[in-house]
């Protein structure tokens, strides 16, 4: 694993703007309101798939992972320190994969 994002605060940020965005359009049906968080969470996932795009050696997979509000970041990073075989299959088997290039089983020297 190389990296763990939170998007928490992104979505946080972005129900408001939902709730904002009503009122706006109420007031000016012309306004175009700016959804600046979708932007930084695309910009993130974009980095992401440009790095795994560029060392397809490297075998990249992104996943999105919904959790339980009590699960952290640190949670997650340190489920994969102590079991990351079993910390793989998981977010394999629940999480939505955005991009992956993983090694068939031939391919592959560690199942």
């Amino acid at each position: 694993m190389e990296a763990v994002v939170d998007i928490t605060e992104n979505i946080a940020r972005g129900d408001a703007f939902e709730r904002e965005k009503i009122w706006d359009l109420l007031k000016d049906p012309d306004s175009t309101p700016h959804n600046e968080w979708v932007h930084e969470v695309n910009h993130v996932v974009g980095m992401m798939m440009i790095r795994a795009r560029a060392n397809p050696q490297r075998h990249y997979e992104i996943y999105s992972v919904n959790t339980d509000a009590s699960i952290s970041k640190e949670d997650l990073t340190q489920m994969f320190e102590d079991t990351p075989q079993t910390a793989a299959d998981l977010i394999r088997d629940r999480g939505q994969r955005l991009y992956s290039d993983r090694a068939s089983k031939r391919d592959r020297v560690i199942e």
